[in-house]
């Protein structure tokens, strides 16, 4: 599968995408939204993904709100922190160090993590603070 770039004017395309019934199509259309954009509606698609079954639907949702407002997004990052796959959590973890500049609650939640039972996870936030 391809890198997904969408322009804004044909974000219709990739809204479609975040709901289609395939897992890794959704995933990555979701991940797209962090170089495409995520405003307020794909956002609140994003934050309800991260409860998907699908651990590709979840990491793609957590890159997303890396591009989302930091209100909005690094609440619930703090809360994919913890799921139970480490996939995701590397793409929670990653996401806030767009929001540490911005938010206090970004480094907090990071910091949570630097004893994570995954290296990777444990690595991306000790080097974000």
């Amino acid at each position: 599968m391809g890198t997904l770039r969408a322009a804004p004017r044909t974000g219709g395309a990739l809204d479609r995408l975040t709901e289609d019934p395939d897992v890794l199509s959704r995933g990555a259309a979701l991940a797209a939204l962090a170089d495409t954009g995520c405003p307020a509606p794909p956002a609140a698609r994003a934050v309800t993904a991260l409860s998907d079954p699908g651990w590709q639907v979840r990491a793609g949702a957590a890159t997303a709100l890396s591009a989302a407002a930091s209100d909005s997004a690094v609440p619930v990052l703090a809360k994919a922190l913890a799921d139970r796959n480490a996939d995701v959590r590397k793409a929670a973890v990653l996401a806030p160090t767009r929001h540490t500049a911005t938010t206090e609650d970004a480094r907090t939640a990071l910091a949570t993590v630097t004893s994570d039972t995954d290296a990777d996870v444990r690595a991306y936030a000790t080097r974000a603070l």
